[in-house]
């Protein structure tokens, strides 16, 4: 109510001064109305795009730091290091020690989708232009069922492209997926739409099904191995085009299918050129309930596909 009545004894003021003729009048109101807007709408953004729309209305680039590559982050220190931003802080959620980011999550809400999902780790500077791979390593205790990992670029919960590994129980039990998804706004006021490239692990590309006596025991070891053994996930960027990869260990299938690692990959999404920052975070489906889900990470890197 406050500003209302501001906003109107503005208004009075500025017709006051607008002159006697009706065409003065409407032309004073439609400007200082857009005005009000204008400065609604910029309290409505966030500080770097504030930032941003500040250095565009003075006529200054604005200012940001290129990621340098290869770009190597090793966790090797007592904290994280200075290029690290933490988005949504849970202190109690993570801690950097011996070489190991080790992070849990509970609640079921972590998602890159999500507005509220706390530990967003975001790297500062631009991403790199032309092609690149951003990669993780790590383990992941898959406990709940519901268990995921997320590795991308992103600039809001509405605007990102990302790897999305995860583990997803149905009827014959859990089950590991791969998809690259894109969420993105087509129009200003719209919503954000989203796209993905999945791919169901235990349903050919590993194994042909864990529905049977035979898949059941295999998926259940390969759900195992990604705490025992580790996986390494990628998020590939060539010309406008991404996909995500997943390196596993995976034991003995017979008929030429031998124990030891294997790389699985989605199809291609196209985005337009590099945006936001690159992230990863340990997330968890809606129904883990109260389940915790842990993950070690242990390297971080962009690399040129050559590097």
């Amino acid at each position: 109510m406050a500003e209302c009545t501001k906003v109107s004894s503005r208004l009075q003021k500025l017709v006051r001064r607008s002159g006697k003729s009706g065409r003065s009048l409407f032309q004073a109101t439609a400007v200082f109305l857009l005005g009000a807007v204008s400065a609604q709408a910029q309290k409505n953004l966030t500080a770097e795009e504030q930032a941003r729309l500040a250095a565009a209305d003075s006529g200054q680039a604005p200012t940001a730091t290129a990621i340098e590559l290869p770009f190597e982050e090793p966790f090797d220190g007592k904290d994280l290091a200075g290029h690290w931003q933490l988005l949504n802080t849970d202190k109690d959620s993570f801690v950097v020690e011996n070489g190991i980011l080790l992070a849990l999550t509970s609640g079921g809400k972590n998602s890159l989708r999500n507005a509220d999902t706390s530990n967003i780790f975001e790297l500062q500077g631009v991403p790199p232009e032309g092609d690149f791979d951003l990669a993780i390593k790590g383990k992941l205790d898959p406990k709940t069922g519901y268990d995921e990992v997320w590795l991308g670029l992103r600039e809001s919960p509405d605007n990102f492209i990302a790897a999305h590994l995860y583990v997803l129980t149905k009827g014959c039990g859990p089950a590991l997926f791969l998809r690259t998804v894109a969420n993105q706004p087509v129009m200003p006021e719209g919503e954000p739409v989203l796209t993905a490239a999945n791919h169901s692990l235990f349903d050919g590309p590993i194994i042909k099904s864990v529905c049977d006596k035979a898949g059941r025991p295999l998926g259940d070891q390969i759900l195992s191995n990604l705490f025992a053994e580790g996986f390494e996930l990628t998020l590939s960027r060539r010309g406008l085009r991404y996909r995500t990869s997943l390196t596993l260990t995976v034991p003995d299938r017979g008929a030429q299918k031998p124990a030891g690692l294997e790389t699985v990959h989605t199809n291609w999404i196209a985005r337009m050129a590099p945006f936001g920052k690159p992230v990863f975070l340990l997330g968890q489906g809606g129904r883990a309930g109260s389940g915790e889900t842990l993950a070690e990470f242990d390297h971080f890197s962009i690399r040129r596909p050559q590097q």
